[in-house]
């Protein structure tokens, strides 16, 4: 299953109502598993970025239904990335 990498930036709202932030998340993670999907790590972080987010989805497609599904809370806007783990990098440079 395809892994990616979320990044985000709370809204001032969200981070207004920290307090939510525990239920938010939960929603977050059953909209992720709702749409067939893991989360494998969730993250608050210090920096450009408020959370990372890393996820195992079944596709491109179904990456964009969470997002939107995540997006329509209004409390964060997000940044993603696919991750290849490095046996993947290794057979596409081999061209296997």
């Amino acid at each position: 299953m395809p892994c990616f990498i979320i990044l985000g930036k709370l809204s001032d709202r969200a981070i207004e109502r920290m307090k939510d932030a525990k239920e938010r998340d939960a929603q977050a993670k059953k909209i992720i598993e709702d749409a067939g999907g893991t989360l494998i790590a969730y993250y608050y972080t210090i920096g450009r970025y408020d959370v990372v987010a890393i996820v195992n989805l079944p596709s491109e497609e179904v990456l964009a239904k969470v997002l939107i599904g995540i997006g329509k809370c209004g409390t964060i806007s997000t940044e993603t990335m696919t991750a290849l783990l490095p046996e993947q990098m290794y057979r596409m440079a081999k061209g296997t």
